[in-house]
């Protein structure tokens, strides 16, 4: 390492590092940091990306064919944050090519790309907006629980022990009452989810929803196109409608961000865990603690533990784990629900593949719906919270296998489920 770099430079150099897709471990070692160095200016620039580390970045200069691929990842990972908006200085900001160049300069990136060099990735990643594809002036159609266990949402939060080695936190929260199932892995591989939600849902009991985000994990993946994961197929298995919100938006799971900054003030920052087995031991004291004492305003006065008082779930019990394949689960009959915001080109991204709903649609979210057993795909549009739900288009879904029947035993009474969602 350059003894001779500021400790600005230096930190400008590990965040455009990790930008670029090193990991954080290589990066620290190559710099003699320690991880929480690492954590602290990685902090800082999450929060404001306008951050400019130092006066005069001394950072060493690459060529462009050395830097081609690092610096696209850098532009829409830049682009990423700026859209996220998650500081004051960020709320309104410009996302524009002009803005992540000076951004990218800022960092240390020299030369840094071209204004058209910047907006030919954001093409290619599908990240162009024209003014007012961007903005939240369309509605969402948020999905509100209407009892116990109508919708679980499920997340992963990953934190590094001293010495870096990777914890991945599972956690699942009821959207009606709040209570909490946890879970603590060193991978998040779609076996490991697989377990979690099993374990959950004898916990809490079988949702109606589950909700996720678009981690690869949970969807089965982002290479091959119409992909069924082994998470999908499981919720489909226990007679469950698993939903995806739209991509690229973590304020659409502000519920399970909400929970996951509880844990951490109120757990994972208040003791040095050694290794997973001490995190493993210690997490159920603290989901104690939680289901019997914290009181989020929507409770209106009470905890998770007394709103679920009397509520008798359907659990998944010995004898329903038992019917579940131990190996590739089959495709069973249900829907699977995927919100998505339509782009410049009045399309969006479903499954790895493209779908055109017309440029009337820009910006305006469209919740889709796949019908595993009918293996069709529709598209539909609400206008606000009062409107009806408004079929816009249908689409032939072929799936490389036919879809059994739902077992019996996992069949439920489904009337009010199905009075909040579309079709």
């Amino acid at each position: 390492m350059d003894t001779n770099k500021s400790e600005q430079a230096l930190r400008c150099e590990a965040i455009r590092r990790r930008l670029a897709g090193e990991s954080r471990q290589q990066i620290c070692a190559e710099l003699e940091r320690a991880t929480s160095w690492f954590d602290k200016w990685w902090a800082v620039y999450r929060r404001d990306p306008q951050t400019d580390f130092a006066d005069q970045s001394r950072a060493p200069q690459h060529s462009p064919q050395q830097w081609s691929c690092a610096v696209e990842r850098m532009i829409v990972s830049v682009r990423r944050a700026r859209e996220a908006g998650r500081s004051p200085e960020t709320t309104y900001a410009f996302i524009g090519h002009r803005a992540i160049q000076a951004d990218l300069e800022r960092l240390g990136v020299k030369p840094p790309p071209s204004l058209a060099k910047i907006q030919r990735v954001l093409a290619a990643h599908d990240l162009t907006h024209p003014l007012g594809a961007a903005d939240d002036t369309a509605y969402y159609p948020k999905l509100l629980a209407w009892e116990p266990n109508a919708i679980h949402a499920t997340d992963i939060i990953t934190r590094h022990l001293r010495g870096g080695a990777e914890i991945q936190n599972l956690h699942t929260i009821d959207h009606f009452s709040q209570a909490v199932h946890l879970s603590q892995a060193l991978d998040k591989t779609s076996t490991t989810i697989r377990a979690h939600l099993i374990a959950n849902w004898g916990d809490l009991g079988l949702p109606f929803i589950q909700q996720f985000d678009n981690e690869g994990a949970f969807r089965g993946g982002h290479t091959h196109p119409r992909v069924m994961g082994q998470v999908v197929r499981l919720c489909l298995f226990c007679g469950i409608e698993p939903l995806f919100i739209s991509e690229y938006e973590p304020k659409r799971n502000q519920l399970i961000e909400t929970f996951h900054s509880i844990w951490l003030h109120g757990f994972w920052s208040r003791c040095k865990f050694h290794n997973l087995s001490h995190v493993q031991r210690e997490a159920p004291i603290f989901v104690a603690n939680y289901q019997r004492d914290h009181r989020p305003p929507a409770l209106e006065g009470r905890s998770p533990a007394q709103l679920r008082c009397g509520y008798k779930p359907f659990r998944l019990t010995v004898a329903l784990r038992k019917l579940i394949p131990a190996e590739r689960l089959p495709l069973t009959a249900g829907h699977i629900h995927l919100i998505r915001k339509v782009d410049s080109q009045g399309t969006f991204s479903l499954l790895n593949e493209t779908w055109s709903v017309g440029k009337q649609w820009l910006g305006e979210y469209i919740w889709s719906v796949i019908d595993t057993a009918e293996q069709t795909l529709t598209f539909w549009h609400r206008a606000d919270a009062q409107a009806a739900w408004r079929c816009i288009k249908s689409r032939r879904f072929q799936l490389p296998e036919p879809a059994q029947s739902l077992l019996p035993p996992f069949r439920r009474n489904r009337t009010r489920c199905r009075e909040h969602l579309p079709g």
